[in-house]
Formats: C-alpha cells, structure tokens, sequence
C-alpha cells in the first residue's frame, strides 16, 4: 500500500463512506451515493476507488446491471485490524488534530464567518468516572452517536463532531 490508511480516511467524505458501512456492513455503490447525495457521484466514485485501493474497503460482489458492473463493497476489516497498531498512535493523533485545527483556521479565514449560525463550538470536559462507569458512558455516548447519523435529505447537512479522550494529567 502506497499511501498511509489513516492519510486516506482522514478525508470527510471517505470517513462518511467508512461509517456508513461499519454499521451497515456493506452497500453498493449506487446506495452509497444515495445515502451521501451531498457529494456528486463521481467524486463519491472516486473516493470509493482510493478506498478499495487502499484496501480499506473490499468488493464483495459484482453483479451485472444494464450493461456496466455494479459492486457491493465491505470494510476490509482484516487490512484495518493489520494497519491499526500502537506504533504510529502519536503520528495518526498530530495528524487527526491537524485537521481539525485546518477545518477551523479556513472557517475563520474566510470572509464574514458566523460561528453561530454554524452552530460552532469547541468545549473541553474533565468527568469524574471509574473504568466501569466510563466504559458505560462510552456506550451511551456511541448509542447516541449511531442513533443521530441520519441519512441525507433537504434540510440536514453534514456536522463534523471530533471526540477526543485524552490522558489524565499527572500530578
């Protein structure tokens, strides 16, 4: 593999590809363009060919529609259980903050940003949690999140939340 897996899928609408079919397990591609009808289909296209690429996604079946091949496409969860490993932790944290911070620097680089309109925020929150009742929370925080990743139509528009858990500090 040529280029970093999480250089790939730092991309937002690569990220939106990869979510859709981790808790879906898999789509074609003309329903993942339906679901992401945000983004034009060819662009969708492209960026499904970097993931399969990058052997992040895998096709599962091909299947003959009116004259072209329309692929059914998973997570390729083995190549993505081989790429995250502990050694590149510090790299792959520098370039996900990265991005961030760029996402903020041209919003607020650019002519007449309103933050509230955009609904912009940045918050940090210290809780006091043992392991079992952080672990809860955890599942609580990621039933939420699942249960507000609707599919696109008139009116909603992507909404770019990072959550981060850092370490404690020393004393």
């Amino acid at each position: 593999m040529s280029k970093d897996i999480y250089d790939v899928m730092i991309n937002p609408t690569r990220m939106r590809i990869v979510q859709i079919l981790a808790s879906q397990e898999k789509k074609t591609a003309t329903e993942l363009c339906e679901l992401i009808s945000d983004v034009p289909r060819t662009t969708l296209y492209r960026h499904i060919n970097i993931l399969i690429d990058a052997h992040v996604l895998t096709v599962v079946e091909e299947r003959k529609v009116r004259g072209s091949v329309e692929r059914t496409l998973s997570l390729n969860t083995d190549e993505l259980s081989k790429q995250n490993t502990m050694e590149d932790v510090p790299k792959k944290l520098f370039t996900f903050l990265m991005n961030i911070y760029t996402k903020f620097d041209k919003y607020f680089n650019r002519e007449n940003f309103k933050p509230g309109n955009n609904k912009i925020f940045f918050n940090n929150t210290i809780l006091m949690m043992d392991d079992r009742e952080f672990d809860q929370f955890l599942l609580e925080l990621q039933g939420l999140l699942i249960k507000h990743s609707h599919e696109m139509s008139e009116g909603r528009r992507p909404r770019d939340i990072s959550i981060i858990s850092a370490p404690p500090r020393r004393k």
